[in-house]
């Protein structure tokens, strides 16, 4: 049926056209005609960018803002309940937690199963099989929960309105369907609903008979997002933006971190105000979490140089009353609603520097500078070089194929330390900092390695040369090192030895450490 045009044109020739009308002209005259039927669509192929691709962008330089790092977190299918939306939902999550984590590489996600029982299934073959590094600490479950079809229609008039989600025009008859998306995280160690960690969207899908083929309408902190879509599109691309909107909730409520902010929310905007109550609230009901994490987080910002262990010092009383006067607020030690709410929503990139700067001038302004232990050392030119050592726990350097080992790492003073593991394939992977101790920081006193039963190191049963090397900074320099190194934990990296490793640390002119684990 498709040659049919070019036959009535070659028909339409010959009867138009005298007997003297030669064989060539008539070939001529059909290549021309059916050249447009070869050559094909005239538009390439184009990248599906959703309207929140720009906020997964943001996402991924916030979660690197706040230090967010090795979250492995599983992901079971995404069913339709609905049964009325033929899309592969869990590979839209898939791609949009790839685009979040572009640079921060925060996230690691498993795809695995259809349904709890299979993630308990998965979760005892990785106990079984010694697969401590494919192990989550999280997973997300959840489905299309929602579709109303033609709940409103308008059959004249200038449009359709729908609230929240804004208006459609230009059309005599039109209709709104809503299509609903649920995912929620929870904790793999006993499978329960991580609180106030969860996302519940709708989009309103409208369809008009002439004018706009079709608009979905998203609302989210009272922003109304719209994207135009063909006939053609059906549900799908408007499915795909609702799942890029989940993953940015849902992750920045796992985090703790402003994805408000990548979704152009205003900070005082109420549905925002009531997110970060509720966060203080649930970080200040554990006195020992709530001190860890503003330890952890003004670490980051170079204003405190002690251990994230809970305990509140005086280090972390000065930490707090300079970056509280570089975020605008008086000056005093108080950690409270309004220092959180500021925190969450300052660049740090511009903050910190400041909050540096008055700590540096407050140590100077100090007849006593042992007082102020987060203060930089203001010569550090006269400072020793920094060393680290490693041992094993009971002082041997040689063991049995298979042996459990436990490693101690000192540092000679306070450090950020990074250790590795080469194989017996000479496959190289990062240990520490981990997915259980994602802290860098360890203190003069040496840290034993691995801590507590969440993996173990092991001894090779084949004989093959296994080497370990730790490497100590005077600041985290996580972020700063290569792609190629700054990589999951526990994952075999790029590289071919240890030596390149090396070679990336070099730079921050730390320490070097190395313990070949000898066969008995």
């Amino acid at each position: 049926m498709r040659h049919l045009p070019l036959f009535a044109a070659l028909a339409a020739v010959l009867l138009t056209t005298s007997g003297c009308i030669t064989e060539q002209a008539v070939l001529r005259e059909a290549e021309t005609i059916a050249e447009p039927l070869r050559s094909g669509p005239e538009k390439p192929v184009v990248k599906n960018i959703t309207n929140f691709a720009p906020a997964l962008r943001c996402m991924d330089r916030t979660l690197m803002m706040y230090g967010i790092r090795d979250l492995v977190v599983i992901s079971e299918d995404i069913e339709d309940k609905t049964k009325k939306v033929s899309a592969g939902t869990k590979d839209m999550l898939i791609s949009a937690v790839s685009d979040m984590t572009r640079s921060s590489r925060a996230i690691r996600l498993i795809a695995w199963g259809n349904d709890s029982g299979n993630l308990i299934s998965f979760m005892k073959e990785s106990e079984s099989k010694g697969l401590f590094q494919l192990r989550p600490q999280f997973g997300i479950r959840g489905s299309i929960s929602q579709f109303d079809e033609n709940i409103a229609k308008s059959t004249a008039g200038a449009g359709l309105a729908w609230d929240p989600f804004g208006s459609v025009g230009k059309a005599s008859s039109a209709s709104v369907s809503i299509l609903g998306l649920d995912l929620t995280m929870m904790s793999t160690a006993d499978l329960t609903i991580i609180p106030g960690v969860t996302s519940n969207n709708t989009v309103a899908i409208v369809r008009s008979g002439s004018g706009t083929e079709a608009e979905a309408g998203y609302s989210k902190f009272g922003i109304n997002f719209q994207m135009n879509m063909a006939r053609s599109d059906g549900m799908s691309q408007a499915l795909r933006n609702l799942v890029d909107l989940a993953t940015i909730e849902l992750f920045g409520k796992l985090t703790k971190t402003p994805y408000w902010s990548c979704l152009g929310s205003a900070p005082d905007a109420p549905e925002v105000k009531i997110e970060i109550e509720d966060w203080y609230h649930s970080l200040f009901a554990d006195t020992g979490s709530f001190v860890a994490y503003w330890q952890n987080q003004l670490r980051l910002r170079g204003v405190y140089r002690r251990e994230a262990n809970g305990v509140p010092d005086e280090a972390l009383q000065v930490a707090v009353e300079v970056y509280r006067e570089a975020l605008g607020l008086e000056r005093n030690a108080k950690v409270d609603l309004a220092l959180f709410t500021a925190y969450l929503n300052a660049n740090h990139y511009e903050v910190a520097p400041k909050a540096q700067a008055l700590l540096a001038a407050r140590q100077q302004q100090s007849f006593a500078p042992a007082t102020q232990p987060s203060a930089p050392d203001p010569s550090p030119a006269h400072r020793s070089p920094l060393r680290i050592d490693i041992r094993s726990a009971n002082g041997g350097n040689r063991f049995q194929p298979g042996e459990n080992i436990v490693f101690k790492v000192v540092p000679s003073r306070d450090a950020y330390v990074y250790c590795f593991m080469q194989d017996e394939n000479r496959a190289v992977m990062r240990f520490f900092p981990n997915r259980f101790t994602q802290d860098a920081f360890v203190p003069a006193r040496g840290m034993d390695l691995p801590r507590g039963n969440e993996f173990n190191i092991n001894a090779s049963t084949r004989g093959g040369q296994e080497t370990v090397a730790c490497f100590a900074t005077e600041r985290d320099v996580f972020t700063e090192l290569p792609g190629d190194i700054a990589m999951g934990d526990f994952e075999a990296l790029p590289v071919k030895s240890l030596a390149e490793v090396s070679t990336a640390f070099r730079r921050f002119q730390g320490a070097t450490a190395e313990f070949p684990i000898q066969l008995r």
